[in-house]
């Protein structure tokens, strides 16, 4: 039965002789039972502590400006996720976020109890990073980065006992990046056909495509890449083309690659504010359509099959780090900065005003996320905080239900497992909540050494990588 049915103060409590089956005394001793089940419901919490933030009742912080809604009718589109969790888990795991870019892992939580359960292994990487896994068919592919030499590696691990089957090294500079960053911050993306990763080094991105065996396909370099604070943005992929973001401090673009070849399909120039390093959101749409979100141009659907743009809304006055998703008919992205002063735009682009989207709301500061990416499940959306502040919203309005403090610092994004709700900390905690209309931790278990990869799952389990270790751990079989 839904919390929120046994928690409501409307429950039916009308005459008994107007409600069936209460007859007889012993179906009234029933009725009053459940009665005070339901009333110690409505006043138990299951949030523990003294924090002024935990078990905070719904509240629209004065954060939230809904403007759509103000001048428009209220939304009725049934809330629907473009991404739909598969029966148990993901068989792959093609890109960070996995394979639609939202977090969704299924509908096995974590085996055991988190704290106590052992790893079904843990492997040291050859090098050092903050890229998250991918996986294919049974093969985890992560990169890492040598911390003497500055070499780039890509390694190639099995999923069922994390042994190295392969690895590249690709020489590179020891560039500048921010303290918070990593020599080998981007994710690969991995298909049926190639692993493709990118890396900058000297002023200089390059993007190449590996068999699944490790044996070079193609390397090509799209063009110079500087960046204040080193290089961190993805790839993705739509059917043959490979989408490279390059907004950056320089001379800004976005390129479509032929993932046979590497060869140069289209080019977009685009205006340069600070670097975005933001990951591409693919969308299955009648027409095909990929998402970009930076500082410069706000958010922009683009056609991959050719770079033409079909919308853009100006809508970021600071800089995008976290990626864009769908939540039903809205697009949700954030940008930020250091100091927390952070936007989160709703905008629908089935509304075009003038040839751009209408802003549904808008979420500000204390609210929004600037590096994590926010996380939709069947009827919330969680902004999990950089200072370790969960808030959960109505997706469609914007509307808090609840916050909540986990502690710590966080730049991985949660993911979906379950009835749960999953992310890692800077600091290496793995933190489970429940995906419930109530705040609640569910546990924690430490990996030991800073993190700040999102995790992935594929074939039965989940993992969690941290700046030199890989860790597996199982899903339940239920």
């Amino acid at each position: 039965m839904d919390r929120r049915t046994l928690a409501s103060p409307h429950h039916d409590f009308r005459p008994l002789e107007s409600r069936r089956g209460l007859t007889d005394l012993a179906s009234l001793a029933r009725a009053l039972l459940l009665a005070s089940l339901c009333l110690a419901a409505m006043s138990h919490s299951s949030v523990r502590g003294n924090d002024p933030l935990q078990g905070r009742p719904a509240e629209e912080p004065p954060a939230v400006r809904l403007l759509a809604q103000q001048s428009a009718p209220r939304l009725r589109t049934r809330l629907k996720l473009t991404g739909e969790r598969s029966p148990l888990a993901p068989r792959n795991w093609p890109r960070i976020r996995g394979g639609s870019g939202a977090g969704l892992g299924g509908e096995l939580p974590l085996a055991g109890d988190l704290e106590t359960a052992g790893w079904a292994w843990a492997i040291d990487l050859p090098g050092s990073g903050h890229g998250s896994p991918v996986v294919h068919e049974g093969r985890i592919y992560v990169t890492s980065a040598n911390p003497e030499t500055a070499a780039r590696i890509l390694s190639c691990h099995a999923l069922s006992d994390g042994r190295l089957l392969w690895q590249v090294d690709r020489e590179a500079t020891q560039d500048h990046h921010h303290v918070q960053n990593s020599l080998a911050s981007s994710s690969p993306l991995v298909d049926a056909a190639a692993v493709y990763w990118s890396w900058a080094s000297g002023e200089r991105l390059w993007v190449e495509a590996l068999d699944h065996n490790g044996q070079r396909l193609w390397q090509i370099s799209p063009g110079p890449y500087v960046a204040e604070h080193g290089y961190a943005a993805s790839p993705a992929v739509w059917n043959e083309v490979l989408i490279v973001p390059m907004d950056q401090d320089g001379p800004s673009s976005v390129v479509g690659l032929d993932i046979h070849t590497g060869r140069q399909l289209w080019r977009i120039p685009r205006q340069t504010a600070r670097t975005s390093y933001a990951t591409p959101l693919v969308l299955e749409h009648d027409t095909p359509t990929v998402i970009l979100s930076s500082m410069a141009h706000g958010l922009t659907a683009i056609d991959p099959r050719d770079g033409s743009i079909h919308w853009e809304r100006s809508c970021f006055p600071r800089r995008t780090v976290s990626s864009p998703i769908t939540v039903g008919d809205l697009l949700v992205a954030t940008c930020g900065e250091g100091g927390g002063n952070n936007l989160l735009v709703a905008v629908r682009p089935a509304d075009l005003a003038d040839g751009e989207p209408a802003v549904a709301y808008e979420l500000e500061r204390g609210v929004a996320p600037y590096v994590p990416t926010p996380l939709a499940t069947s009827e919330r959306l969680y902004l999990w905080g950089d200072r370790g502040v969960v808030t959960c919203v109505n997706p469609v309005s914007g509307e808090t239900h609840w916050r909540g403090r986990v502690g710590g610092n966080y730049s991985s994004s949660p993911i979906a497992l379950g009835d749960t709700v999953v992310n890692v900390s800077a600091e290496g905690e793995v933190v489970v909540i429940a995906d419930s209309d109530a705040f609640e931790v569910l546990g924690r278990r430490q990996l030991g050494e800073p993190s700040r990869a999102t995790p992935a799952v594929a074939d039965g389990r989940v993992l969690f990588r941290s700046e030199q270790r890989l860790f597996a751990a199982d899903l339940s079989h239920r």
